[in-house]
């Protein structure tokens, strides 16, 4: 009888990591296209800046 039950026990871990595994793949792509999301909107509005040596004033970067 324990081999069965060791069967058995194999056989439900191997469901329970497949389901765990599906869960996490899912909310983690959800969060990905969540930030795709932001990052492409806001990518347009960024700007880059960089101080000027000379007089120490922040210019856009080119």
């Amino acid at each position: 009888m324990g081999g069965v039950a060791t069967i058995a026990v194999t056989v439900a871990a191997a469901a329970g990591a497949v389901a765990l595994f599906r869960y996490v793949d899912r909310h983690a792509r959800e969060l990905k296209e969540a930030l795709r999301d932001k990052t492409t909107r806001a990518g347009a509005k960024i700007i880059d800046y960089e101080r000027d040596p000379e007089s120490g004033i922040f210019r856009q970067k080119r």
